[in-house]
């Protein structure tokens, strides 16, 4: 299975007119310049950002080293840009999947400096799901090993992901540069104007491209150094480690020493080796490397490490709203969308990471109006109004859930106002994480809501999301507490006083001086 993902068309894409296709990758490029994917079908949902940075970095490299300005359309002119990237390579050998001259590079793998290196190729690896970096705790979120009958973009998918965003995973297994940390993982940000396969390459492309210089100039890279990582010979010694300021700013890198190999013309299997050190010496930046779609928390100086349970919307207001953190060159506007009318998506994706497995892949798209996008990733002013407005909404759910968790609190101790266990409180949790679930499913819709409108109607505006009788924040609470009243186990003879004193400690609490009492009138009616 000597397969050329230059030529031979391997990767599997459907279409927008509704049919599956196999393509080369020049065909794929020239397929996200007309928009036509539709979805890659053997791509996972944690393959989705190290394909599409691949796809985009690769993208820019070509175009640059051509003194292009821009990216071509046509399959055939794809072609002979990625050709003039690995013109060294006369057979494209960087672009086959498996190639027999271990002193030779295949796609996405090192060669070794000669064959008798053969040896240290032990551990043989069967299915490439087993070759992914997604590792799960007991086998049972994602089970590996089960891809026995795979195809060849299988393998190019669970490749690519491994060499660029696994961490570190014991002696020998060293993770890549472009995080913090061994235990951290690869996150990503970028605005986009569609979700479209075709539409989010192109944008990323075209504001890479004016953005290179600048990555170069701030990280002290070499515009013109090694690019394509996995060209380079690479025998796992410490002295090999390749100095950081060598390279690309928009270097695609590997972080394992791995081959493929053909058993029949329809089955592969890889072989990996150990290394003393990692391939680029960056542990010293903390993950700050110029990744184009990685947040740089500027206080800390560290490049983000996505906690459990994702980009919850307390965390991406964060992100987007804190001076402590720096927005990455790709989730800002370019010239032209900032004259633009059309709406934009920030699309945020990232790994938990432990030590040696994972803990969830987390995705996030919060649809952004002009006004919004403007203001937090361009040059519209009004970010600090935004922001003001963002952490005082952040606030009043966090009120009305604490005002929530009381109250279910005194159902479980029975009514007791006063003595209230730990374990009551931690009944009591659940359903204030219910509220934040739903908080959440809204927060940006309604906070741009706020903010798009005139100052005069702001109020209102607030006023109608913490309460209006249907669907507002309080209503909501007051319905989790029903449910809660209804579904908790408390004795017989203590549940009609247990579930009126919980009613009235959130009412209390709700319309008292430290809740909300100016959307009750005089006589404490919210009707």
């Amino acid at each position: 299975m000597d397969r050329n993902i230059l030529i031979d068309p391997i990767i599997r894409m459907s279409t927008s007119g509704g049919a599956t296709a196999h393509a080369s990758l020049p065909e794929i490029y020239a397929a996200l310049m007309r928009d036509e994917i539709d979805a890659f079908p053997a791509l996972r949902p944690h393959q989705r950002h190290p394909w599409h940075a691949f796809l985009v970095q690769l993208g820019v490299l070509a175009v640059q080293r051509a003194g292009l300005s821009e990216p071509p359309l046509p399959a055939e002119a794809w072609r002979r840009l990625l050709r003039g990237l690995t013109s060294d390579f006369p057979d494209d050998e960087p672009w086959h999947l498996v190639v027999d001259d271990l002193a030779k590079p295949a796609f996405m793998q090192p060669p070794a400096s000669s064959e008798d290196r053969r040896k240290e190729y032990k551990n043989r690896v069967e299915t490439p799901d087993e070759l992914d970096m997604l590792v799960t705790g007991k086998n049972h979120d994602l089970k590996i090993n089960v891809a026995v009958n795979a195809d060849p973009d299988d393998w190019l998918f669970a490749l690519l992901t491994l060499q660029t965003m696994e961490g570190f995973m014991g002696a020998g297994n060293y993770g890549i540069a472009r995080m913090n940390g061994g235990a951290s993982s690869r996150p990503a940000f970028s605005i986009t104007p569609s979700l479209r396969w075709g539409a989010h390459a192109r944008r990323d492309i075209a504001a890479l491209l004016t953005h290179v210089e600048e990555i170069a100039y701030k990280y002290e890279m070499d515009i013109e150094g090694p690019g394509l990582l996995w060209t380079l010979p690479w025998d796992g010694s410490k002295a090999e480690a390749l100095r950081f300021g060598t390279v690309s700013p928009c270097f695609v890198e590997v972080c394992r020493r791995i081959r493929l190999h053909a058993v029949s013309a329809d089955r592969l299997y890889a072989t990996r080796a150990t290394s003393k050190g990692e391939r680029v010496q960056a542990k010293q930046l903390n993950g700050r490397t110029g990744d184009p779609w990685t947040p740089i928390n500027e206080k800390e100086g560290k490049a983000l490490t996505l906690a459990h349970g994702g980009f919850t919307y307390r965390r991406t207001v964060d992100y987007i709203s804190s001076p402590d953190w720096e927005h990455p060159p790709l989730s800002k506007l370019a010239a032209a969308e900032g004259r633009s009318d059309e709406d934009m998506m920030l699309v945020a994706r990232g790994m938990v990471r432990g030590m040696g497995k994972t803990e969830g892949y987390y995705e996030r798209t919060v649809p952004l109006k002009k006004k919004t996008y403007t203001a937090v990733f361009g040059t519209g002013g009004g970010s600090q109004e935004l922001s003001e407005i963002a952490y005082d909404r952040v606030e009043q759910v966090a009120l009305v859930q604490s005002i929530l968790r009381h109250a279910v609190s005194v159902f479980a101790a029975g009514g007791d106002t006063q003595n209230i266990s730990p374990d009551q409180r931690a009944r009591a949790a659940p359903w204030g994480n219910r509220l934040g679930d739903y908080a959440d499913e809204r927060f940006f819709e309604a906070l741009q809501r706020e903010f798009e409108a005139d100052p005069g109607e702001r109020t209102a505006i607030r006023n109608d999301w913490l309460m209006n009788g249907r669907d507002s924040l309080i209503d909501q609470a007051r319905a989790i507490l029903n449910a809660a009243l209804d579904g908790m186990s408390c004795p017989a003879i203590q549940r009609y006083r247990a579930r009126v004193r919980a009613e009235n400690v959130f009412e209390g609490r709700i319309r008292g001086p430290k809740g909300f009492p100016e959307l009750f009138d005089k006589e404490g009616d919210e009707e």
